[in-house]
């Protein structure tokens, strides 16, 4: 139309109101196009599977023995860890305290062996 040389101001001006109202118009859907992918990024979703428990499987002695018997393993590791954690703990204050008590009661067996001086007599 705006290539014809009829075209008037008039039309000129109404297909210039006409595109910018279609561009207005895309500009609008385009932003609310936005604003919905980032809602859309914003919503998470959760699956869960969940399958129906069965009845309790029924338990005998001798289940219960194995259970025990295999808590045993992990129950003599841990007192075995705790037994080589105590020994590395008391090393070093052996190593202080053994030679500190061996001088102490060598000292005090040293202070028992003096003899006491005797008193000289008295003259009259």
């Amino acid at each position: 139309m705006l290539a014809r040389p009829s075209a008037t101001i008039t039309n000129i001006v109404e297909i210039d109101k006409q595109l910018t109202d279609a561009q207005a118009e895309l500009d609008s859907e385009t932003a609310e196009r936005k604003v919905l992918a980032n809602e859309t990024e914003k919503v998470a979703v959760e699956i869960s599977f969940r399958v129906p428990e069965t009845a309790a499987p029924i338990t005998t002695g001798l289940s219960e023995i194995w259970d025990s018997l295999r808590g045993a393993g992990s129950t003599l590791g841990d007192s075995l860890a705790n037994l080589i954690t105590t020994i590395v703990f008391l090393i070093p204050w052996l190593l202080v305290l053994v030679p500190s008590a061996w001088l102490l009661i060598k000292a005090w067996k040293r202070s028992r062996r003096r003899p006491v001086p005797a008193t000289a007599p008295a003259a009259d």
